[in-house]
């Protein structure tokens, strides 16, 4: 049960000082760490010479699809610097044995939007946490809602993807249905909007450009199917007239949005060699971004790479392993790894301007030990992320260091999000939790 948290927390909120935690029973006898290990990541002093420019904090007032826009670059998002809880709402269907929430909410004029693992789309008042709406989808497959697929908006539009393969377009005003698709394979990437189509990548690596209108099927493309691949999965991104396609065999292709057409190609690959199975999933798990003409992919086992968006060329590639989208701002990058190292890099050349262990100095909350971070968004010049046991970080952008934890109360799994000067998150059992401003 989520617990009430009275104080003003999330950045730069005091920071807790203590955590509980049960004393574990050790096993006698040598023991070996085959987890997946941190990479050699150093900082350089070349790269902390370089200078430093993130942008200033800008007003968002939505956040209508991943990344906060078609390209995934939402910048330094505006958000108060001190902010208390306003309000927490629970729409059931969190993660479970066969379930899981994979995509966070989306945000549009003053309404949230979230869907759960059992098919169910709500619409909340985003200042209050009032319920507006809420439908169940008519799923082919029941079993296959598990997966919660994901959500856009576009004017008073909602699309929505599902585990079962099916896209629906509801008004996002009254839930009611508009059209809908049956792609007949599993979705489990968002939807990415722009203009008037919908790019939706399925988990049998292909790409259907919809048009936003009724649902007509403009083009299709195919990668290699990959037998092996992660439950989430990542959204193209679009831009500039091209839309960047990442696939679970760790192809990034790149197309004329308009038709199809073929652009140029990369694939992802890295001489790494991990200790865990994940290590060697070639997957593009992250969504790629598209800034300033350029487009920036990371797979799981193929580092973070800069190409020029109209050619191809790559700039430089950094051995980054993760499957969070990186946040890129002014000279920077920041990028979170799948090990709990967050990482501020130049955009320039990718050198390595700090890394910090968000582990460090934080005591284990749950029994096993196991802590895994999802983020970072850049809000209110301050990097935030959030964990597998409940905890939020709060990180200063410029040196890496910590500027509070907070105990949420219940674990996050998905990045969170700003829109409108508030912070929310949801959590794996499926609850919304908002910060605010406090009055």
């Amino acid at each position: 049960m989520n617990r009430l948290l009275t104080a003003a927390i999330l950045l730069p909120l005091a920071a807790c000082s203590a955590f509980s935690h049960k004393d574990e029973v050790k096993l006698q006898g040598k023991r070996i760490d085959v987890t997946l290990q941190p990479t050699t990541l150093t900082a350089t002093s070349s790269a902390q010479a370089e200078q430093f420019a993130i942008p200033a904090a800008a007003a968002q007032p939505n956040w209508p699809q991943t990344g906060g826009n078609s390209m995934h670059a939402p910048g330094n998002v505006a958000l108060p610097e001190h902010v208390v809880r306003a309000w927490s709402y629970s729409m059931g269907g969190g993660n479970g044995k066969a379930a899981a929430l994979i995509n966070p909410p989306v945000v549009d004029s003053g309404r949230l939007f979230a869907i759960n693992t059992k098919g169910r789309v709500v619409s909340l008042n985003a200042k209050t946490g009032k319920e507006v709406w809420s439908v169940k989808l008519p799923l082919a497959e029941e079993e296959q809602a598990s997966l919660s697929g994901g959500l856009a908006v576009l004017g008073n539009l909602l699309f929505v993807t599902t585990g079962d393969g099916q896209v629906f377009a509801l008004t996002a005003s009254s839930g009611k249905e508009v059209w809908k698709i049956n792609l007949a394979v599993p979705l489990r990437a968002a939807p990415t909007v722009e203009g008037e189509r919908v790019f939706v990548t399925s988990h049998d690596n292909r790409l259907f450009a919809l048009s936003a209108l009724d649902g007509s099927l403009q083009w299709t493309h195919a990668g290699m199917e990959e037998s092996l691949s992660l439950l989430r999965a990542a959204s193209p991104a679009s831009g500039y007239g091209a839309v960047a396609v990442p696939y679970s065999s760790g192809e990034l292709y790149i197309l004329r949005a308009a038709d199809g057409q073929y652009l140029w190609h990369d694939t992802l690959a890295s001489p790494f060699s991990g200790q865990d199975p994940g290590s060697t999933l070639a997957s593009i798990a992250a969504p790629p971004v598209i800034a300033d003409g350029l487009v920036y992919a990371v797979g799981l086992n193929g580092g973070l790479s800069a190409y020029a968006l109209a050619t191809g060329q790559r700039f430089w590639k950094a051995d980054i392993l993760t499957s969070q989208l990186p946040i890129v701002a002014g000279y920077q990058i920041f990028a979170l790894t799948d090990s709990g190292e967050m990482v501020a890099l130049n955009r320039r050349d990718g050198s390595v301007r700090w890394v910090a262990n968000l582990n460090e100095n934080l005591p284990k909350k749950d029994e096993d030990g196991k802590r895994l971070w999802s983020g970072p968004i850049l809000a209110g010049s301050r990097l935030i992320a959030a964990s597998t046991d409940g905890l939020a970080v709060s990180i200063d952008p410029q040196t890496g260091k910590r500027i509070a934890a907070t105990d949420l109360g219940d674990p996050v799994s998905l990045t969170p999000i700003v829109a409108d000067g508030a912070l929310y998150f949801l959590t794996d059992d499926a609850r919304i939790i908002c910060f605010r401003a406090a009055k």
